[in-house]
C-alpha cells in the first residue's frame, strides 16, 4: 500500500528554518548540506529545498512511498523535476506535485515526541481530489465536514481537501500539522525560537487547536486531540 511519507518546503534558508523544527518539535537531522536538509519524526520526512527567488518558496510537494512508480504514473498527471530525495514526481489533477519513492525520504532511527500527522490543501473539488488520493495511492476518506471538505488517510497519516470557499484560500498547499501532548509548551516553545506564539484555531475547526508559522511563514497547526485516521 502506498504511504503518505514526506513533505517538501522550499525555503530561502533552509538551515534557519530546520532550526526552528529542531527545536521546536525535536526532530532529527538525517540530511543537512546547503542546498537541502531533511528532517525526521522516525516516520515521516521534513525536507527543505534550497529556494532564492522568494516567490516561489513555500510548502512545494508532497510525498509517497509506493510499490510500484509505473502504475501510480499511470494514474497521474504529469509532474516536473523529482526532488533530490524521490525517484520520480506526478501531480494529481490540480496540479499539486507529488514526489514517489519504493524506498524511503530518509528517516530517523527512532521516532521523535511529536509525529507529523497531517497536510491541508484547498480545492475548488474536493471529491474529484478524493477519488484521486483514492485511486493512485489506496487512500480512504475517513472524515467530511460541514464546509464540503473531505479528509482522507492511508491509515496513519491525514491529508485534508479543503473546500475553497473564498478566492483568498489559495488552491494548493496550506499548512500542515504536528501531534503534541501540551500546547502551550510548543507555543513558548516557538516564541522562543523567534516567531509569534501562534493563534487559536476557531472552534468549528475539527481537529486543530493551535495554528503556528515558522520563520518563513510556513502554516503549522499543533493538535492534542490529534487527526482521525
Amino acid at each position: 500500500m502506498s504511504q503518505l511519507r514526506c513533505l517538501t518546503i522550499k525555503a530561502q534558508e533552509p538551515s534557519r528554518v530546520a532550526d526552528f523544527y529542531r527545536s521546536v518539535f525535536e526532530l532529527k537531522t538525517v540530511m543537512e548540506d546547503p542546498e537541502l536538509v531533511c528532517l525526521s519524526d522516525g516516520v515521516f520526512t521534513l525536507a527543505f529545498l534550497k529556494e532564492s527567488k522568494e516567490d516561489s518558496t513555500g510548502l512545494h510537494a508532497s510525498g509517497f512511498q509506493v510499490e510500484d512508480l509505473g502504475k501510480v504514473a499511470q494514474k497521474s498527471e504529469k509532474g516536473g523535476q523529482a526532488s533530490p530525495q524521490s525517484e520520480a514526481q506526478v501531480a494529481d489533477p490540480d496540479q499539486n506535485l507529488i514526489d514517489l519513492t519504493t524506498k524511503d525520504f530518509g528517516l530517523a532511527p527512532e521516532k521523535t515526541r511529536y509525529p507529523i500527522r497531517h497536510i491541508a490543501l484547498y480545492t475548488a473539488d474536493p471529491k474529484r481530489l478524493s477519488n484521486f488520493y483514492g485511486d493512485a495511492f489506496g487512500m480512504k476518506e475517513i472524515a467530511h465536514s460541514d464546509r464540503s471538505s473531505i479528509f482522507v488517510s492511508d491509515g496513519y497519516f491525514n491529508l485534508a481537501l479543503l473546500y475553497q470557499r473564498v478566492r483568498e484560500e489559495k488552491n494548493g498547499f496550506n499548512h500542515f500539522g504536528f501531534h503534541v501532548d501540551d500546547l502551550e509548551q510548543i507555543r513558548d516553545r516557538a516564541e522562543k525560537a523567534g516567531t509569534r506564539r501562534g493563534a487559536a484555531r476557531p472552534s468549528r475547526i475539527p481537529f486543530a487547536e493551535v495554528r503556528l508559522h515558522d520563520p518563513e511563514g510556513n502554516g503549522v497547526d499543533i493538535s492534542v486531540k490529534g487527526w482521525d485516521v
